[in-house]
């Protein structure tokens, strides 16, 4: 992983934010304030884009700790990241998942963490609306949903499809909307980085960390920001397939824990309309069984 090279113990940031996020638009406040910030940097093969990123970085919170967390790179980007005097601090698992939950383990004592992908995909001066929440106590969590800047071909149609396939699967097995599943952009606050314990490996991180956000009752805060192409020579490390199907696996494993009938339910609902379709004898009989066997069930767990 990197981190800036710095004494991290007596480091504080000064941060004016203005225009806080808030239930009502006519309620903004300035905040200056005496704040331990950290910016975290997921790093994996990312040395062309380090030196701008590190720099937009620097601009933004000119008094904030920079981390980035180097995942086995084979590019030189430790390298880089130290020539830039940043302080680099290995990840030797390799994966998305053990880098975030080695962020939390490492800077669980900070006020607040922006965590944001090494590739120039998310624009550092958009962390104000996302760290001013979390800053002043009205959020746990927030987090960049990304709005692709499309005549720039920030994201191909295959992910664009993919986010709105996953989005709709997890509406469907949590029975509500977990926002931008997939944004690498996100503040975590000091209860968050404290209490949640992640488990995941890869790219489904992000997937548990919101049905972590749900199940904890931590409060979310969502707010739009510009998702830029990533910068010449670097490329995407998320492969459809398979990470698709870890991402589903998630959500799966995380909706019988939090919502055991959800997922039965909505097998019953497609029986049901399957049997009304097609007439079946077989499937009424199916679908009388498994709602049968889930009264049962349930009275029993009451």
């Amino acid at each position: 992983m990197l981190f800036g090279s710095i004494n991290h113990q007596s480091l504080h940031v000064k941060i004016a934010i203005i225009g806080m996020v808030s239930n009502t638009s006519d309620n903004l406040k300035s905040v200056n304030a005496r704040h331990w910030v950290a910016v975290a940097i997921p790093c994996f093969n990312e040395a062309p884009a380090l030196p701008q990123v590190i720099n937009e970085w620097r601009n933004a919170l000119p008094e904030a700790e920079i981390l980035v967390f180097d995942n086995n790179s084979t590019d030189g980007s430790g390298q880089i990241a130290q020539s830039l005097g940043v302080r680099v601090v290995s990840v030797t698992r390799q994966g998305k998942g053990f880098v975030v939950r080695a962020m939390f383990a490492e800077l669980a004592d900070r006020d607040a963490v922006v965590m944001a992908d090494g590739d120039g995909t998310y624009p550092a001066i958009a962390v104000h609306k996302l760290l001013g929440p979390v800053l002043s106590g009205q959020a746990d969590m927030t987090v960049g949903a990304r709005v692709p800047v499309a005549e720039m071909g920030a994201m191909s149609p295959i992910r664009g499809v993919g986010n709105i396939l996953i989005r709709s699967a997890f509406a469907v097995v949590m029975g509500i909307s977990g926002g931008d599943l997939l944004s690498g952009y996100r503040v975590f606050g000091p209860k968050f980085l404290r209490e949640v314990k992640l488990k995941s490996k890869g790219f489904e991180i992000e997937t548990e960390i919101v049905c972590q956000a749900l199940a904890g009752g931590y409060r979310v805060v969502e707010s739009p920001v510009s998702y830029l192409p990533r910068v010449a020579g670097t490329e995407s490390k998320l492969r459809a397939v398979r990470d698709g199907l870890r991402i589903l696996k998630m959500m799966t494993i995380q909706s019988l824990r939090l919502k055991p009938w959800r997922i039965p339910g909505a097998l019953v609902v497609l029986i049901v309309a399957l049997a009304i379709v097609t007439g079946s004898g077989l499937l009424w009989i199916l679908a009388g069984t498994a709602i049968g066997v889930l009264t049962v069930v349930n009275r029993k767990t009451i």
